[in-house]
C-alpha cells in the first residue's frame, strides 16, 4: 500500500496544479483575438450566426455564404487521398541491416495508416487549419495487456518452448514477457499485445502551448479532455486525488457526478504528463509516454497564415470578413428587390370585366362588357389601367449583381482560388488565359500542399520513433512479415543479420542517419497541369535521345554524360521520387561501363580492322604462291641435277672400264665433283685418250 501524502506534499500539489491552470489561462488570453475571430468564423461556416449583424433588417445568418464555399474548395485541393510513407536506406549504399529497417517500418507504418484512418483525421486538420487558422493531428499509441493466471498445461508447453527456442548461453533480445516467455524462462502473467498508433485531430479550441518564438522551443503543451465520472477509477490516480483533499473536500469530490474538465499538460523540461482539472487538482503523472526525440505527440501544427518570430495564428476567414458582410448584404437586398418586383397596378373601381381579366391564367380570355366604350374612349383599355413600375427595380438590381461579381473578385483574389480552381470560367476566354489562371492561381494552393505534405512526413517520423521502442519484435514480426526473431534453424549468417537488424532497431540516432523517412505525394490537384507537364516531358525526352542517339554511337558524346544532361533538364519536372531514382541508376550504370571500357584495351576500328584483315589474307596468298613456285623450280632444280649426277658418273664409269682401272671411294667422289663443277680445277693430268672432260 502506498505511503499517503504529508499536508506539506499535498500543498505542493495544489500549489502545481494551479500554476499550470494560471499559465493554460495566461496562454488563452495571449491568443483571445484569434480565439474570438476563430469562433466567428466557426459560426459563419455553419450559417449558425453572421460575423457582423449591423444590419438587422436583412437577417443575421448568411444567404451566400462564400466561407463554406471557400474552406471546401481548398481542404479536397490539398489533401484528397492518403499520404504514403516512402522509407529508404538514406545514402543507397550497400548497407544490408538498413535496408531491412527501412523495409520494415515502411510495412509497419502502412499497417497503422490503412482504411484511411490518417486521411480522416488530416482532412480534419486540414478544415481547422483553412476555418480557424490552425491544424492539429496527435499521436496515440495503444496496446492489449493480455496474460494472467496460467493453467499448469500453459506453464509446462511456455517453458517448453522457451528451452526448444533459446539456448542457456544466448542473451534474449527481447524484453521478458514480449516474446510470450517470463523473466525466468516461464510463462507470462501479463504482456503486452495488438500494438498500435492512432490518429486524432484536435480541435483548435483543445489546445494550448507554452510562450516560445519557434514552435521546437516551446516549453509545454496542453490538450483539454473530458472524462466521465464513472471512469474515474480507469483513467486518474485515485490515490493521488485523495491525498491533495481534506475530509470535508473528498467529500464533494466522491458526490459529484460531474464529468471531469482539465488539461493533459506535457512538460519537456521534465518529460513528464500531467492530468489537471479545472481547480487545479493533479488527477495523474506519469512518464514520456512515448519516447519522441522532440516529446511532444503533436508535428508543428498546420497554420496556413503564419508571422515570423510568432506563433499565434491568423483566422483567415478575418482578412475578408468585411467583404464577406458585404457581399451578404448585397445577396440579401437583390432578393428584396426581387420580392418587390411583382405585376402590380390600378383599374377603375366600376370595371367588373378589368377585374376577370386580372385573375386570369396563361392562355385564358374574358369577354369584355362594353367593349365599344373602352374602344371609343381616350387610351382605349390601357388607359383604364395603371401599372406599378418595375423598370426601376430592373435598374437598381442590374447594378447591384454587377457589385456582387466585383466583391466576389476581390475575395478571391485576396485568398488567392483563381476561377479555374473552382471550376468556373468564360467561353471566351482562349486555353492560354485559362492556363496562366491555373497556373497563378495554383501558386498558393502548391504552398498549401507543402504544409499537408510536411505534417504527413512528420507523423512518419514521430511513428518511426514509436514503432521500435513500443512494438515488440514478435508483434513486428507478424504485422511485416519479415523475421526477426531467432529460430533453432538459423544459419549463423542469418542470426547475426538479425542481430545487426534488431541492433539497429534499438538505436534511434543511428536509424536516422541511415534511414531516411519521407512521404510521398498526397496532391491529387490540378491534374491537367501535371499531364501537360509529362506530356512535355515525353516529348522534350524523345527530341533529346533522337539527337544525341548518334553522337553517343559514333563516341562523339559519352553516355553518362549525356544521361547527366539529361537528368539535370529533367529535374525541372515533378517526375516523382522512383523515376528520378532510375535515372541516376542509368548514369551510375553507364559510367560503369564507360569505366569498364577504359581499363580493357581499345577496340580496333571496324573499317581499319577489315583493311587490315583483307591486307594479310592477301599476304599470306602471296606467300603460299611464292612457296608453289619456290618448291615448283626446287623441283624442276632436283630433276636437272639428278640428271647431271647420273651423266657424271657414266662418263667416269666409261673412263675407268676404257683404263681399267680401280677407283676408290674417294676418287670417286673427288671426280664427281669435279665432273659436276663442284671443286676447283686440279693440275692437269695425263688423260686417257677418249675421256671427256667435263666443264
Amino acid at each position: 500500500m502506498k505511503k499517503p501524502k504529508t499536508n506539506e506534499q499535498s500543498r505542493k500539489l495544489r500549489e502545481e496544479g494551479a500554476d499550470w491552470i494560471k499559465r493554460i489561462n495566461a496562454s488563452t488570453k495571449l491568443e483571445k483575438e484569434w480565439l474570438d475571430d476563430a469562433s466567428i468564423a466557426t459560426k459563419a461556416y455553419t450559417n449558425e450566426d453572421k460575423s457582423e449583424s449591423d444590419e438587422i433588417a436583412l437577417g443575421s445568418k448568411y444567404d451566400f455564404n462564400i466561407l463554406f464555399a471557400n474552406v471546401e474548395t481548398i481542404v479536397p485541393a490539398v489533401i484528397n487521398s492518403s499520404p504514403v510513407p516512402d522509407i529508404r536506406r538514406r545514402f543507397n549504399d550497400a548497407d544490408p541491416a538498413a535496408r531491412v529497417v527501412a523495409d520494415l517500418m515502411e510495412r509497419a507504418i502502412s499497417v497503422q495508416i490503412d482504411d484511411s484512418r490518417l486521411q480522416v483525421e488530416l482532412e480534419a486538420a486540414a478544415q481547422d487549419a483553412f476555418l480557424a487558422g490552425r491544424g492539429i493531428v496527435r499521436l496515440r499509441f495503444r496496446s492489449d495487456i493480455v496474460g494472467g493466471e496460467p493453467a499448469k498445461e500453459e506453464i509446462a508447453k511456455a517453458a517448453e518452448g522457451a528451452d526448444s527456442t533459446y539456448s542457456s548461453d544466448e542473451e534474449s533480445t527481447e524484453e521478458p514477457g514480449k516474446l510470450g516467455i517470463g523473466a525466468n524462462g516461464g510463462p507470462p502473467l501479463e504482456r503486452l499485445e495488438n500494438e498500435r498508433i492512432t490518429f486524432e485531430a484536435v480541435s483548435w479550441r483543445d489546445y494550448r502551448h507554452g510562450p516560445a518564438k519557434r514552435w521546437d522551443e516551446r516549453p509545454w503543451d496542453a490538450f483539454r479532455f473530458v472524462i466521465a465520472k464513472e471512469d474515474e477509477e480507469a483513467s486518474f490516480n485515485a490515490d493521488l486525488i485523495r491525498s491533495q483533499f481534506d475530509e470535508q473536500e473528498q467529500n464533494a469530490w466522491s458526490k459529484s457526478t460531474d464529468d471531469i474538465c482539465g488539461w493533459e499538460v506535457w512538460c519537456k523540461k521534465t518529460r513528464k504528463v500531467k492530468f489537471i482539472d479545472d481547480t487545479g487538482v493533479i488527477l495523474k503523472e506519469i512518464d514520456d509516454p512515448l519516447g519522441l526525440k522532440d516529446f511532444f505527440p503533436i508535428p508543428t501544427p498546420m497554420q496556413p497564415i503564419e508571422i515570423t518570430g510568432r506563433l499565434k495564428p491568423v483566422n483567415p476567414f478575418a482578412i475578408y470578413r468585411k467583404l464577406a458582410d458585404q457581399l451578404d448584404t448585397i445577396t440579401k437586398r437583390i432578393d428584396v428587390i426581387t420580392k418587390a418586383m411583382k405585376v402590380r397596378g390600378w383599374y377603375s373601381g366600376t370595371s367588373k370585366s378589368l377585374e376577370a381579366v386580372l385573375n386570369l391564367d396563361d392562355n385564358e380570355f374574358a369577354p369584355i362588357d362594353d367593349g365599344e366604350l373602352y374602344a371609343n374612349s381616350q387610351g382605349g383599355i390601357a388607359g383604364a389601367m395603371a401599372f406599378w413600375p418595375v423598370d426601376k427595380f430592373i435598374q437598381v438590381l442590374r447594378e447591384l449583381y454587377a457589385d456582387r461579381d466585383q466583391t466576389k473578385q476581390a475575395i478571391y483574389e485576396i485568398t488567392g482560388i483563381s476561377d479555374i480552381v473552382r471550376g468556373a470560367s468564360q467561353a471566351s476566354e482562349t486555353a492560354t488565359a485559362q492556363n496562366i489562371k491555373s497556373q497563378w492561381g495554383s501558386l498558393r494552393i502548391q504552398k498549401m500542399q507543402r504544409m499537408m505534405e510536411r505534417c504527413a512526413r512528420d507523423l512518419f517520423v514521430m511513428m518511426s520513433e514509436i514503432i521500435p521502442s513500443r512494438f515488440s519484435l514478435r508483434t513486428l514480426e507478424e504485422m511485416t512479415s519479415i523475421p526477426l526473431i531467432p529460430a533453432v534453424n538459423d544459419t549463423p549468417e542469418q542470426r547475426q543479420q538479425k542481430a545487426d537488424v534488431i541492433a539497429l532497431l534499438k538505436r534511434p540516432i543511428a536509424s536516422y542517419y541511415r534511414v531516411d523517412v519521407e512521404s510521398d505525394s498526397t496532391i491529387r490537384a490540378d491534374l491537367t497541369r501535371q499531364k501537360a507537364e509529362v506530356s512535355q516531358f515525353l516529348t522534350g525526352a524523345a527530341s533529346y535521345f533522337a539527337a544525341v542517339g548518334p553522337l553517343v554511337k559514333d563516341g562523339t558524346l559519352p553516355a553518362d554524360a549525356a544521361l547527366e544532361i539529361f537528368i539535370a533538364n529533367a529535374r525541372m519536372f515533378n517526375l516523382g521520387r522512383s523515376v528520378e531514382e532510375t535515372l541516376e541508376n542509368m548514369v551510375t550504370m553507364a559510367k560503369a561501363k564507360a569505366q569498364q571500357a577504359q581499363n580493357q584495351p581499345p577496340q580496333p576500328d571496324p573499317a581499319m580492322a577489315k583493311v587490315q584483315a583483307d591486307a594479310q589474307a592477301k599476304d599470306q596468298a602471296d606467300q603460299r604462291r611464292n612457296e608453289t613456285e619456290l618448291t615448283k623450280a626446287k623441283m624442276d632444280n632436283d630433276t636437272e641435277w639428278r640428271k647431271a649426277i647420273l651423266d657424271a658418273l657414266t662418263r667416269i664409269e666409261t673412263a675407268r672400264i676404257q683404263a681399267q682401272t680401280d677407283m676408290d671411294s674417294a676418287t670417286l667422289a673427288a671426280q664427281l665433283e669435279l665432273a659436276l663443277g663442284l671443286a676447283p680445277q686440279p693440275p692437269a693430268l695425263p688423260q686417257p685418250q677418249g675421256i671427256p672432260v667435263a666443264a
